[in-house]
């Protein structure tokens, strides 16, 4: 009789891994990277994938903004931030890896992409 393998839980709203990365543009304590190497990081329980962007590549992204209804959606679809007509756009989203690429952008890939 074989025994059951080992359950592992899909990603998902409660065991998300987000790409974690931070411009070197980006200065101070905003981001979890720290300005290393894009990477994966893994995001809170029930809490979203964050990615702020500028119109040519990721500023910051990583793991931990609002959850539930503030990040809908499984891809990163960013919507602007910030004051009107500004360049910063945000995206909260709760899929695998999801914020390592951006659809509503004019690069439409992350600066890095992480792996886990």
């Amino acid at each position: 009789k074989a025994t059951p393998a080992a359950r592992v839980s899909p990603p998902g709203p409660h065991n998300l891994t987000c790409v974690s990365n931070k411009h070197p543009s980006v200065r101070g304590e905003l981001g979890d990277a720290g300005g290393a190497a894009a990477g994966a990081v893994r995001c809170p329980p029930g809490q979203c994938c964050i990615g702020i962007w500028n119109r040519s590549h990721a500023l910051v992204q990583g793991g931990g903004g609002a959850g539930g209804a503030a990040c809908p959606s499984a891809t990163c679809a960013p919507s602007p931030a910030g004051t009107p007509g500004g360049s910063v756009l945000l995206c909260l989203c709760h899929g695998h890896l999801c914020n390592g690429n951006a659809t509503a952008t004019a690069t439409a890939t992350a600066t890095g992409t992480g792996t886990a």
